[in-house]
């Protein structure tokens, strides 16, 4: 699962990063990149409503130059909460972005169709047109990362509390039920994460082919 989730970060990355070596344009550049820039701080503040963190700011879309040199296209002001909320909150767009992309395609494509019809379905091609522009703003930023190394210490100190509790509780309980429970809960979100890991590939792949014929 873990692995699912950074290779969905550097496809994004290599994704937004072949647009701005291909286009000329600043502008469409730019243009390309606010659909998903929007979905991102969408998740950001819907995140932080759920998890009772209070919102100050919302920015979907703005070109702000900072002054590294580098452009933030978005932002969501939150308060100060502790490392785990706000470690959900800064990878929000990435599971959200990963699960939407997911239900989409339950949506729009074909059920039980052959290979060969799904790609003469238009539905086919509208679906990989919208996960193009999520998947563009699906990665975490640089500010979302900041909140990792809080969380990594935060959730190994819960994570050996919580084994040292299931350790104490299954002396006295049977929880082999939970645990089947909880496997086949993991393996159908993995699945669900192999898929759209496999789907954005396939966007990229497309995105290579497209830059390469827009260059000869």
């Amino acid at each position: 699962m873990i692995a699912c989730l950074c290779g969905l970060m550097a496809l994004s990355n290599l994704m937004a990063y072949l647009l701005s070596r291909t286009l000329r344009r600043d502008w469409l550049y730019y243009l390309l990149l606010a659909p998903g820039t929007i979905i991102h701080e969408s998740f950001h503040a819907v995140a932080s409503l759920i998890l009772l963190v209070p919102v100050r700011e919302v920015h979907l879309f703005r070109l702000r130059h900072e002054s590294d040199g580098t452009v933030q296209l978005g932002e969501v002001v939150h308060d100060t909460t502790d490392p785990i909320r706000n470690f959900l909150i800064a990878m929000a767009p990435l599971f959200g972005a990963a699960v939407l992309i997911y239900f989409l395609s339950v949506w729009l494509l074909p059920k039980r169709v052959p290979w060969e019809m799904l790609l003469q379905s238009g539905w086919t091609y509208l679906f990989l047109g919208i996960v193009f522009f999520i998947a563009l703003g699906l990665s975490p930023s640089r500010q979302d990362l900041k909140a990792l190394p809080a969380f990594l210490i935060t959730a190994l100190v819960v994570g050996l509390v919580g084994y040292f509790i299931v350790w104490m509780v299954s002396r006295e309980v049977d929880l082999s039920s939970t645990a089947v429970t909880v496997e086949k809960a993991l393996r159908t979100a993995n699945t669900g994460l192999v898929f759209v890991l496999v789907v954005v590939a396939v966007v990229y792949g497309v995105l290579l082919v497209v830059r390469e014929f827009v260059q000869r």
